[in-house]
């Protein structure tokens, strides 16, 4: 039985042995105290990351991952998962070397996310796009191939694809990246619990500007978000506690759909490595005044009355910092 097991991993160590650079193998061995291999959906998480890594570094370039083969060895609590890629270059590009050398490109780009994600000390995004800019340099020596370097939000979605693979894994397993230009073992210790944090490169902030939104609907679930919009722009608005707004959550002041709020607000706008926007964000510090609409102003009715109503001794809530 042991020869037999024997010959079987010098049968697919010879089939490793075969791969070209379209191929890539992705091999998830489970622990020996667990019966049975890793389920087949965490294997396709695996399969998405390598896929979205791949998307993200292909640029303009189209490319299909197809299943060559499963192999699921019992005896070793394993399952091998083959894929092949194939390319389509972008418009206007030659093939034949061309596409070589993209699918090198490809898969030392998704070894250096690996390497990156498992080992950068800082998690800079930064670093990880130079490493990038290296490999397109490396594989476009000797060919005329100029692979196209991913965005940051491109990145950030394939990092959070392996993130989500990790975690679809459980922690008796073991995972190997292998293709024709080197493999990585993914670390599963290695954790970024929120991608979405390495788009964030500069946050600016605006402390207590002057600006009167419209309520498009006041925060009658006492979240302390509140709907509002600003010209064409929507956003969600955190009240901070202090404010007029205290009475509206006291029932001593009416404000409705329509209504605007004059106040002062702390406007953080957060951009990305690339200086692309991001999000911007608006937190209420003060309100000055309730402005009701023209209708509810001409209504003159006790429930409605005509304001301002910031009042002389209302309390004052510091800026955040």
């Amino acid at each position: 039985m042991a020869s037999d097991r024997s010959e079987e991993r010098q049968g697919f160590s010879r089939l490793l042995e075969d791969l070209g650079d379209s191929d890539v193998v992705i091999e998830v061995t489970t622990s020996a105290a667990t019966r049975k291999p890793s389920e087949l959906g965490a294997v396709q998480e695996l399969q998405g990351a390598v896929e979205a890594s791949y998307r993200a570094l292909a640029g303009p370039a189209q490319i299909h991952l197809e299943t060559v083969a499963l192999l699921e060895e019992v005896a070793r609590h394993s399952r091998s998962l083959w894929l092949r890629v194939e390319t389509r270059g972008a418009p206007g590009s030659e093939a034949g070397e061309s596409d070589a050398s993209l699918l090198k490109f490809l898969a030392r780009g998704t070894l250096a996310i690996i390497a990156w994600m498992d080992g950068s000390p800082t998690l800079q995004l930064a670093d990880l796009q130079q490493a990038i800019r290296v490999l397109a340099w490396g594989t476009s020596i000797t060919t005329t191939a100029h692979p196209v370097l991913p965005s940051s939000s491109e990145l950030v979605n394939a990092i959070a694809a392996w993130q989500r693979a990790k975690n679809a894994l459980g922690g008796g397993d073991s995972v190997r990246i292998l293709t024709n230009n080197g493999s990585a073992a993914l670390d599963l210790s290695k954790k970024i619990a929120d991608p979405r944090t390495l788009l964030l490169s500069r946050k600016l902030v605006n402390h207590s500007a002057d600006m009167i939104f419209v309520v498009e609907m006041p925060d009658y679930q006492r979240t302390g978000q509140w709907q509002l919009k600003h010209g064409e722009q929507r956003t969600t608005a955190a009240a901070e506690p202090g404010t007029l707004l205290d009475k509206f959550y006291r029932r001593e002041l009416d404000i409705r759909p329509g209504d605007a709020l004059r106040c002062k607000v702390d406007f953080e706008t957060s951009y990305g490595p690339d200086h692309e926007l991001l999000a911007e964000r608006y937190r209420i510090v003060e309100i000055l005044e309730v402005l009701p609409t023209a209708a509810a102003q001409n209504q003159q009715s006790e429930g409605r009355p005509a304001i301002p109503l910031a009042e002389p001794d209302a309390e004052k809530f510091e800026p955040a910092s």
